[in-house]
């Protein structure tokens, strides 16, 4: 009996949601709409989308041709104020050519006094803004939104631009009630279809006809419908170790592969990736600026001079580089509308001013260089052959059968250790020839930490020492890219709210220069009640300040990888005096943890000896990237790891 109770409660809960969304119509809300003060599917989201609606069809007339029209609905209701930057809603759109029509209708829903109160978004709240030469953003914030409020949008965008259909993004920060999405594509245009790995999406694929309009009179064309109805879409929540998390939410994509029309001449689009690395190469701002040299000639010939093998060539070509050139904070894998000519005289550019003229100077010394298209990590993975999938370019030197990766476009950057915004997956090579290959961009060597602190602490719990922090790789650059405008003062606060309040008498900074070299940090430190002091014992943590005391993992189950954008290995060592007339009680135990397949391991020991406590602590991670099939492995270790950390070193004073 009880089961039959919860089947019919299925059945009447699936029906009322399935009532509520073919009963949903723009501007019409009633006071049930407010009922509820949470989301009864999660009640920890700060808002939800009770409603989204999206549909991509295709629209024709004699004058203008085709035309790519998208109309978009959605209603959101907000819990608490955390839910707010929902409120706002941005548009991309092209600006490189003909003009894209958008049309913006919304208004905001308050229940008041038990009335509805409606607001209006007004023209004057709709902004414009330039993102890029050819791409610029429009974007508006919801007015009068509350807590409990309901606010709407009716989008339609219709562009000239017929073989580009917009991502469909099936999944938010926030969780989606209900979602019905459809797009419809002429026989003309052939698209490859890539919906998502990462969330499961009910798309049904189907063939129709569409009457359309035209001077001969009505006519039925044949379209590919792919269409979407699902509930209860959860939120996509992002933990730490990401490298971009738009990578992994639910959403259908759509790539031109042809285009046919029935009376003409059809035209392929890129249909592999050997096609997609020539289009761009012969392109004049990729390949075209590869062939001029002339303007920095002198300039290499002195370096030349002062270079006594081709690895010092490549180094000190590199660094004249980096120290020529400041990146203006454009990423783009064409040059900027000058050129590099006039990007290197006035020593500023883009990314592909940069480094494609890193490219032209080592290609001229005889270093065999070539380009290789990136796609940042903000940019998202280029998962199939497509030119929108790259966004940037770095430098490879082909030699003894490796490539050296370069991007100087970053100041504190060296010959294989990249920026972590390049670091996502692939790149590709291109050659002079035309030919290509993929180039793993993740680091070939460990991203390392080694901190070694001589301390001692006295009988009221005070802790006074040394710490000296080396920084190799991926640390390094990151180490100097985040001090190199900060003052000192500023550090060392940073550095003293960090770990736990200790207090820096002494602190300087080694090589920060010096790419080449591992850059250190020393600071003379002294910290109060750095143990508890209970009778005639010491409680002290065997990292110290250093401890960790919360995992960083925190999700039942991770549908996506753990990436740390370089394999890595971080080292403590600590040499403790205790107080003279105390021994050794107890200490944690010693600990060793390895993850499957070698991919990692862990390990801290405590030993005691001639009055010091000598505390080694070594975490390693063998990959950059952790499939999220080890997730629960992963996190249980870093469990392991911080109750181990957590545990206390007891001293106890020893009797007269």
């Amino acid at each position: 009996m009880k089961n039959k109770v919860l089947i019919t409660l299925a059945i009447c809960l699936f029906a009322s949601y399935s009532n509520y969304a073919q009963s949903v119509k723009f501007g019409k809300i009633q006071k049930s709409d407010f009922a509820q003060s949470y989301y009864e599917k999660d009640s920890t989201a700060d808002a939800v989308v009770l409603y989204k609606k999206k549909y991509t069809h295709y629209d024709y007339d004699d004058i203008t041709g085709w035309k790519l029209v998208t109309e978009i609905h959605e209603r959101i209701r907000f819990y608490n104020a955390d839910g707010f930057d929902n409120a706002t809603k941005k548009i991309s759109f092209y600006t490189g050519g003909e003009h894209e029509n958008i049309s913006i209708k919304a208004y905001t829903y308050n229940l008041e006094s038990d009335a509805i109160v409606k607001t209006k978004l007004d023209r004057k709240e709709v902004f414009i803004e330039e993102v890029s030469e050819n791409w610029g953003v429009k974007s508006f914030t919801m007015p009068n939104v509350k807590e409990g409020s309901i606010v709407e949008w009716k989008i339609s965008i219709s562009s000239p631009y017929t073989t580009y259909i917009d991502d469909i993004i099936c999944q938010y920060d926030i969780p989606i009630k209900y979602i019905e999405c459809k797009v419809e594509i002429p026989e003309y245009f052939v698209f490859n279809f890539y919906p998502t790995h990462y969330y499961p999406l009910n798309i049904k694929k189907a063939k129709s006809q569409k009457k359309h309009l035209t001077q001969s009179g009505t006519v039925n064309i044949s379209q590919n419908s792919y269409s979407l109805k699902q509930e209860f879409i959860p939120a996509l929540v992002e933990e730490p170790y990401v490298n971009n998390i738009n990578n992994y939410r639910a959403k259908i994509k759509f790539e031109i592969a042809a285009y046919n029309p029935r009376n003409g001449v059809g035209k392929l689009f890129n249909t592999s990736w050997e096609k997609v690395t020539t289009t761009i190469y012969e392109s004049s701002k990729f390949g075209g600026e590869l062939r001029k040299s002339g303007h920095f000639k002198d300039d290499l010939e002195g370096i030349l001079a002062q270079s006594a093998n081709q690895n010092e060539e490549i180094v000190n070509i590199f660094d004249f580089v980096k120290n020529k050139m400041t990146w203006n904070r454009n990423n783009g894998k064409y040059t900027s509308s000058k050129g590099i000519k006039s990007a290197y005289k006035e020593g500023v550019g883009n990314v592909a001013d940069i480094n494609l003229t890193l490219v032209a100077m080592l290609r001229e010394a005889g270093i065999k260089a070539n380009p290789i298209l990136v796609s940042t990590r903000s940019h998202g993975i280029p998962l199939f052959p497509t030119k929108k999938g790259f966004n940037s370019v770095v430098a490879g030197v082909e030699q003894n059968g490796k490539v050296i990766l370069m991007d100087a476009s970053s100041k504190y950057s060296s010959p294989d250790v990249l920026p972590r915004k390049d670091l996502n997956w692939e790149g590709r090579l291109i050659r002079e020839d035309g030919s290509s290959t993929k180039v793993n961009l993740y680091p070939k060597v460990y991203n390392l930490k080694n901190v070694k602190l001589n301390a001692k602490i006295d009988t009221e719990g005070v802790l006074e020492g040394l710490m000296v922090t080396t920084y190799n790789g991926l640390n390094a650059l990151e180490y100097r890219t985040s001090t190199a405008s900060q003052k000192e003062e500023d550090i060392i606060s940073s550095l003293e709210s960090m770990h736990k309040d200790i207090e820096i008498e002494q602190f300087r900074i080694s090589n920060k220069d010096k790419c080449s070299k591992p850059i250190s940090e020393m600071l003379k430190f002294t910290q109060d009640n750095a143990a508890d002091i209970i009778g005639n014992k010491i409680y002290i943590s065997p990292l110290l300040f250093l401890t960790v005391n919360e995992n960083p993992f925190k999700l039942e189950e991770r549908l996506y990888p753990i990436d740390y954008a370089s394999p890595w290995s971080n080292q403590t060592t600590i040499s403790l005096d205790i107080p003279e007339g105390y021994t050794l009680e107890s200490k944690p135990e010693d600990l060793s943890l390895t993850l499957p397949d070698q991919m990692g391991d862990y390990v801290l020991k405590t030993e005691f000896a001639n009055n010091k406590i000598l505390v080694t602590s070594k975490t390693r991670l063998n990959i950059p990237v952790v499939s999220s099939l080890y997730y629960s492995t992963l996190k249980e270790l870093y469990k392991r790891a911080i109750e181990n950390q957590l545990e206390k070193i007891v001293l106890v004073q020893q009797g007269p």
